[in-house]
């Protein structure tokens, strides 16, 4: 006759595996990615164009990244209803954490954009790649620990340079080139990836 510490013995060790096994599944929510890194890293590509050819007025910044939220707003509207109601631990907690960041990174540009009309400082807001980067490169970090996929550290390290580097050049138009480019490489192509992860796992 099992004994009741044999049991529960068992019961812990078939809940552990089941949490194993769901580092298996992709994260979820790479079409998201996808999305933000293409339309915000377009936005970034275009300031630079136009502040390297002169072209660029102050309140074209404004212009170019609220019609970037606005196109982003609606495409995250309509992804948002293809993504799974379900997951594996560990997606739920890389879903989160993306979350997280998501929403620091929506507060933090309201609060830079206060302080800069409050306190009239109109260069503060080109502060904020370097902190979205970083932001970015947490996120990657914390999933890559979760889903135990190595190439995601590696994002996350890129991410983490690029915002180092986009502070270097923070008063140069190279700034808004290597913030756009981050975007495409850190966001949108790792978005793309696990997309296709998602197509072979269905």
């Amino acid at each position: 006759m099992p004994q009741p510490n044999q049991n529960l013995s068992d019961d812990i060790a078939f809940m552990r595996s089941l949490a194993e096994a769901g580092r298996d599944r992709p994260m979820v929510g790479g079409s998201i990615l996808l999305a933000a890194g293409a339309i915000y890293g377009a936005a970034s590509l275009a300031v630079w164009v136009l502040l390297a050819t002169g072209a660029l007025e102050n309140w074209m910044y404004a212009g170019v990244f609220l019609s970037a939220t606005v196109v982003y707003l609606i495409a995250l509207a309509w992804l948002l209803r293809g993504l799974p109601r379900d997951g594996s631990p560990y997606q739920v907690a890389t879903g989160v954490a993306w979350s997280a960041v998501g929403w620091a990174i929506f507060v933090i540009g309201i609060s830079l954009g206060v302080v800069t009309w409050r306190l009239q400082i109109p260069n503060l807001m080109s502060v904020f790649p370097c902190i979205l980067m970083a932001l970015y490169g947490a996120a990657w970090l914390v999933a890559a620990i979760l889903m135990r996929q190595s190439w995601m550290r590696v994002v996350a390290g890129g991410a983490f340079l690029t915002a180092v580097a986009a502070a270097w050049y923070v008063d140069q138009p190279m700034m808004w080139l290597l913030f756009g480019l981050g975007l495409l490489a850190l966001l949108a192509a790792p978005g793309l990836v696990l997309m296709r992860q998602a197509k072979r796992a269905a």
